[in-house]
């Protein structure tokens, strides 16, 4: 498929989009998760040279920041935040620490292991906002502690 030129032109037929934007989506995941990469600054990764994901040298195309914005909009609208694998961990109903959820011993080998504060943060408030957790104060960002409730 990344061979396939029409893959880096946003397709104008929806459910030719939605296949595609669905490809894009599993493409850039098992990237994220290969690389590790926690944050992506879309600006950045359509510059001509920047990431190999959005550019095939070989076919001599490049995914456009107007088209890469459309895929992380589809993203978001599939309500990507997965908490399952904190419910994985036994972490429920019970509160934990920042610092606990993305690098404690629990975390090990989860996909979200060594998460960025910052966007573990971002995650967590979805989540209070869904009524699925509690937030508690600390003295910094990696004291402050998260509830979960039960199932998410």
């Amino acid at each position: 498929m990344f061979d396939f030129p029409p893959f880096f032109t946003r397709q104008i037929t929806e459910s030719t989009w939605k296949s595609q934007a669905m490809q894009w989506e599993n493409l850039i995941l098992s990237y994220a998760r290969q690389k590790r990469i926690f944050r992506l600054d879309l600006h950045q990764a359509t510059s001509p040279g920047a990431a190999q994901i959005f550019e095939n040298k070989k076919i001599n195309r490049r995914l456009s920041f107007e088209t890469l914005q459309d895929i992380i909009e589809e993203m978001t609208r599939k309500a990507l935040t997965d908490s399952s694998q904190i419910s994985e961990t036994g972490q429920n109903n019970q509160i934990v620490t920042y610092y606990e959820i993305a690098n404690g011993e629990l975390a090990e080998g989860q996909e979200f292991f060594e998460l960025d504060i910052a966007i573990l943060s971002k995650a967590l408030n979805i989540l209070v906002k869904r009524g699925n957790a509690q937030i508690f104060k600390g003295t910094d960002q990696d004291s402050m502690g998260v509830k979960f409730f039960g199932p998410l």
